[in-house]
């Protein structure tokens, strides 16, 4: 019953955070829904089900989805209405505005409410496999045990995106607070993280995330205009923003641990 109440409560603080990113101009829409979105959501999921398996295979989209529109509805909330999001096959999602943010604070809030959002959905997975593992129905522990890995799969997912390496959503936090703390060292630290990324992806042979790594160079280069281009963020802003993005990827590591583990 504690999870549950966790649940409810984080769900109750997602929604006060994003309310108003839940709606487009006219109530709820699907912004930005076309037929090549579609075809490419449909080829993201049947890819991940044939590499990964059905069961983590789905579980992966479904924690993709919900960690995508957690930037498309913190869009919302800063003002960027035709925000929206696509799958991409092997690659994720991609979060869509045809803005910058204006400031740095909205630019931090838009890139932590991807994995933040994922906090309260992870929690009930967890709190109903609780529930659901003590039924003797087949259907039900069948149920349980997709929960379970959908909670481990959000965890490991999200707490693997909260690593300062560029360009992950941690990277992209790092660089702004290290732009607020210490703007002479932006460079020498984005540039540090992207070579760590690299040597990561080079020593467990991932080529095919080293590819989207180097991709990611002009991005990594536009972002530092874009710091310098933004209304700059206050150290007591960026103080709170440090503990907010710690106590998030605390909650990741601790929920995906299990599957964590299994990597090393």
């Amino acid at each position: 019953m504690l999870e549950l109440a966790v649940a409810v409560a984080l769900m109750v603080g997602t929604w006060a955070a994003l309310r108003g990113g839940f709606r487009g101009l006219r109530g709820f829409q699907l912004a930005g829904f076309d037929l090549n979105a579609l075809g490419l959501a449909v080829v993201a999921v049947a890819a991940a089900m044939y590499f990964w398996g059905v069961l983590f295979g789905l579980a992966l989209m479904v924690a993709v989805v919900i960690h995508e529109f957690g930037h498309v509805a913190a869009f919302r909330v800063c003002g960027h209405a035709d925000a929206r999001f696509r799958l991409v096959p092997l690659m994720g999602g991609v979060a869509i505005s045809s803005q910058q943010p204006a400031s740095a604070n909205h630019a931090l809030f838009i890139t932590l409410m991807g994995p933040a959002i994922c906090l309260a959905p992870m929690v009930l997975c967890f709190a109903l496999f609780n529930v659901l593992s003590q039924t003797e129905s087949i259907v039900g522990l069948e149920l349980a045990n997709f929960l379970y890995v959908q909670g481990l799969v959000l965890g490991a997912l999200n707490f693997f995106n909260l690593l300062p390496l560029w360009p992950l959503d941690g990277g992209k936090i790092a660089q702004r607070l290290v732009f607020t703390f210490a703007p002479d060292m932006t460079r020498t630290v984005s540039m540090g993280m992207m070579v760590l990324a690299v040597a990561l992806c080079v020593l467990s042979r991932s080529f095919f995330l080293l590819f989207f790594v180097l991709m990611s160079w002009p991005g990594l280069v536009q972002s530092e205009q874009l710091l310098r281009a933004q209304r700059g963020m206050t150290k007591r802003t960026a103080w709170l923003a440090l503990a907010a993005y710690l106590a998030t990827t605390a909650c990741f590591f601790l929920a995906g641990a299990p599957m964590l583990m299994g990597f090393f």
